[in-house]
């Protein structure tokens, strides 16, 4: 039984606990009928009630669609497995706080000293632009998508999305945004459509001198087009583009990844051959960390992300915490310890 499987049978379970009656429900995904997914009419509940109404607002006031959304992808999906609603779940609440930002990176980005708003996230009239953004595209096209697909960018599909950004100054004074990849049931195999396309699009800017990639030739560039390593190539030229474009006054732009450790089929499975043979016993996330410079790439789990989240954020979230815990608590978090316990350990820790 793979991750995936466990999960849609973890969710038939869990309905009850975290879902109002009318969701509970069979929904339909891509036509069928399934268990793991809420009532269609209730797909909005696949978000923490808290930042509900104002996560779907975030998403309708800058025409971002959602994945597999439902009612013309203005709402969230009904997928209790989709990692677009984990992400947001995860992050929503950052998007407003610096601090609960702070205090959660700054474990796993040491320099951070004072998170900044992202200036080109175009609010809604009267409306506050944001620490942490969603379906981040670039404020222009770095990557030459348009030539390929029209000229109208959208967030969140037919381009290169990161799923999250967020900026921070750093101790030495620099500015560094991170472009954001969240996983949470993925599973990849081959990807085989549009390849020759696909291959020209990109080119000019995996050829860039000083680039991010130090390996440029053609057979190395071939065996980068087998998802997800397609879509780690795309996010990672992204970021290159952003940083040689300075967007918003970065001097560094990176690639965060998170994805849950427990997710065996999608951290192990290389699809690419050239990259397997060239990477013995590695699995995706390690064969990455071997092609780009370390300063450029970071890698964390959902597991630990979750732990830093309910050691280190502010006493008035508890039931944030015990949403993601109860959701997403695949593992035990600290062996299970009570969040006030949790709370009350990373105070003590941090002083």
């Amino acid at each position: 039984m793979t991750f995936r499987d466990r999960e849609k049978e973890r969710y038939k379970k869990l309905k009850p606990k975290l879902f109002s009656p009318a969701a509970q429900g069979e929904g339909n995904y891509r036509g069928r009928p399934h268990s793991f997914c809420l009532a269609d009419d209730c797909s909005s509940e696949n978000l923490y009630e808290a930042i509900r109404a104002s996560a779907i607002e975030y998403f309708r006031a800058r025409n971002i669609t959602w994945h597999d959304g439902l009612k013309e992808r203005h709402v969230p999906s009904n997928h209790l497995c989709c990692s677009q609603s984990c992400c947001i779940n995860f992050l929503y609440p950052m998007t407003t706080s610096s601090k609960i930002l702070a205090n959660v990176f700054q474990h796993f980005y040491r320099s951070l000293a004072e998170p900044l708003l992202i200036d080109e996230d175009k609010p809604p009239p009267n409306g506050s632009f944001q620490y942490l953004a969603f379906e981040w595209i670039g404020v222009r096209d770095y990557l030459g998508e348009t030539r390929r697909k029209g000229s109208k960018r959208t967030r969140g599909a037919n381009f290169t999305s990161a799923d999250f950004i967020f900026r921070f100054r750093r101790k030495d004074g620099k500015i560094q945004i991170v472009l954001g990849e969240w996983k949470y049931t993925e599973e990849y195999r081959r990807l085989d459509k549009g390849i020759e396309v696909r291959k020209h699009n990109y080119q000019q800017a995996f050829n860039r001198e000083g680039g991010v990639f130090k390996r440029r030739d053609v057979d190395f560039y071939d065996a980068l087009f087998f998802d997800p390593f397609y879509q780690l190539m795309r996010l990672q030229l992204l970021a290159q583009e952003m940083e040689y474009g300075q967007e918003m006054g970065a001097d560094v732009v990176s690639v965060l990844y998170i994805c849950p450790e427990a997710n065996k089929e999608f951290r192990e499975r290389v699809t690419s051959p050239k990259l397997d043979q060239m990477f013995p016993n590695k699995g995706v996330l390690e064969i990455w960390k071997e092609l780009v410079p370390k300063d450029k790439f970071m890698s964390i789990s959902v597991e630990d992300l979750l732990d830093i989240i309910a050691q280190r954020v502010e006493a008035n979230n508890w039931e944030w915490i015990d949403y993601l815990r109860t959701r997403y608590g695949w593992k035990e978090v600290s062996r299970g310890k009570p969040v006030r316990e949790l709370f009350q350990q990373g105070r003590r820790e941090s002083q």
